[in-house]
């Protein structure tokens, strides 16, 4: 699956639940800028993974998931089972790490 983005909570909760795969979601909002500089890193990595081992969402648009504060934007999480497994904050090298862990 590509990279998708997102806007609407339900959207995120049902991504984050229903995937029988990981799904790394990153938290971004639109005062932050107009696109994250994640954007590249996401579809880099699901292009090397072939869309099939790992699901990418970027939530634009200032909702973050109730178990973290909006004080952590931007955040990047990582999801499986619809359960938390590890996060990573706004730096490359976390980021790169969390989803290479898949």
């Amino acid at each position: 699956m590509p990279v998708q983005i997102v806007q609407d909570p339900e959207e995120v909760f049902e991504a984050i639940t229903e995937s029988l795969k990981p799904v790394v979601v990153h938290y971004w909002a639109p005062w932050m800028g107009g696109e994250s500089p994640f954007m590249p890193v996401f579809l880099g990595a699901d292009e090397n993974r072939g869309g099939e081992e790992i699901d990418f969402v970027i939530v634009d648009s200032g909702f973050i998931h109730p178990a973290h504060s909006p004080d952590e934007m931007p955040l990047t999480v990582l999801y499986h089972g619809g359960e938390e497994v590890d996060s990573a904050p706004f730096d490359p090298e976390a980021v790169e790490a969390l989803i290479e862990g898949v």
